[in-house]
């Protein structure tokens, strides 16, 4: 069975669902963790450092707020494909549960992405919101943000469903945040130009999904699409189609001990 296809079988959306029912319990408290710590990092350095430093004919703070999408997604969906996954597997059998309903391992995994694609797009509207309120959307187009916010939440979520499928502790889980997804975090473009740092670490930097959302989130808020931005999007749809089979086997092997 093709993870991808799986998306539209029934039983992923009961997980989708089950998911949900559960968030609605501290749906506030989840929404006040996955905005205001980005929007403080926002106001920092968008309008503390923005203060002294420009970007040409650009401000600071116009410059790192579509990148603040492309953190939301990643925050979003990375913070729950891990530790809520590593939850409802070790601790609240949920994940056991299901395989007796049946439902298939490759329909959990993509119950999940669709669960953090949902979260990506909740939290990441509410950040558009707030920096179309500051006067920071220039167009449109930034109304395709949200399809993009959704994309990302499923590619954000795979390698995050993998480490929470794989790790023995969930102290292991720290491991992912501190040595992939926090420098990602710092080389995607998002807070500053990447043309000034040495060319091995652009190179990199080109390998991260962060990467390529943060510029076409950019292109979108500023209103200044491209044909070239279908080479970041193309990016983005091939590396789902890879990952979106890396976590299935580590859930197969946990749930058949």
């Amino acid at each position: 069975m093709n993870p991808l296809a799986a998306l539209f079988h029934r039983n992923s959306w009961n997980v989708f669902r089950r998911d949900f029912m559960a968030w609605q319990k501290y749906a506030f408290s989840s929404v006040a963790i996955n905005i205001f710590e980005p929007m403080a990092w926002f106001l920092a350095i968008g309008f503390g450092l923005g203060a002294y430093l420009t970007l040409g004919k650009s401000s600071l703070v116009q410059f790192i707020a579509p990148g603040m999408l492309g953190l939301a997604a990643l925050n979003a969906a990375t913070f729950d494909a891990c530790w809520g996954a590593y939850e409802r597997l070790n601790f609240n059998g949920v994940y056991e549960s299901m395989v007796t309903a049946p439902v298939d391992p490759l329909e959990i995994a993509a119950g999940e992405y669709l669960w953090q694609a949902f979260r990506a797009t909740l939290y990441g509207a509410i950040f558009l919101v707030v920096i179309a309120a500051f006067g920071l959307v220039h167009s449109w187009w930034s109304l395709l943000s949200l399809p993009l916010l959704a994309l990302c939440g499923v590619l954000f979520a795979m390698p995050g469903l993998a480490v929470a499928f794989l790790v023995k502790t969930q102290e292991h889980l720290f491991y992912y945040f501190s040595f992939v997804t926090t420098p990602m975090a710092m080389i995607g473009g998002v807070f500053f130009p990447l043309d000034k740092l040495p060319r091995w670490l652009q190179d990199i930097a080109w390998w991260t999904p962060l990467y390529h959302s943060v510029q076409i989130f950019r292109a979108l808020v500023q209103g200044t699409p491209s044909i070239g931005l279908l080479w970041d999007l193309l990016w983005l749809v091939v590396a789902i189609a890879l990952l979106a089979y890396v976590p299935v086997p580590f859930l197969r092997n946990k749930l058949a001990r």
